[in-house]
């Protein structure tokens, strides 16, 4: 009688996991899922870098770079303008003398809606374009 109690609470505690995990990957996603979001994270991070190197570069030269890769030439910039799950460059547009445009293709959406200007870099899934203005930095105005 003992060991009938123990199978039941052991395939109880067996379904009991297994019904955890599987919940967890429907809500969380796979591993999969965790690399898009990752990608999509460095991408924006990239995003970044690449502007406040277009700010330095405008301080430096007041221009904007015809290219990205002659940004990337900067010994002082260290920028990554390749895509880390494509490999492709960003894309990199001059729209005026200050102002230019970053795209990117994103897999997943940004989880917060657009609000702020501090969410200025939240996206949905596939390219997106970014439009920004060189900065002067304080020191050069």
């Amino acid at each position: 009688m003992k060991s009938s109690h123990g199978k039941i609470l052991l395939a109880v505690a067996t379904t009991v996991v297994l019904a955890s995990i599987i919940a967890g990957v429907i809500l969380v996603g796979g591993p999969a899922s965790g690399r898009l979001e990752r990608l999509d994270k460095d991408r924006i991070e990239d995003l970044r870098e690449i502007m406040q190197a277009m700010d330095r570069f405008w301080d430096d030269k007041e221009r904007l770079p015809a290219t990205l890769e002659e940004l990337a030439e900067d010994p002082r910039v260290g920028v990554r303008i390749l895509d880390p799950g494509s490999g492709e460059p960003y894309e990199y547009h001059v729209l005026d003398d200050s102002t230019y445009e970053l795209c990117a293709v994103f897999d997943r959406e940004s989880r917060a809606p657009r609000r702020t200007p501090a969410d200025f870099w939240n996206h949905g899934i596939g390219r997106r374009c970014f439009v920004l203005s060189a900065k002067p930095s304080a020191e050069s105005v």
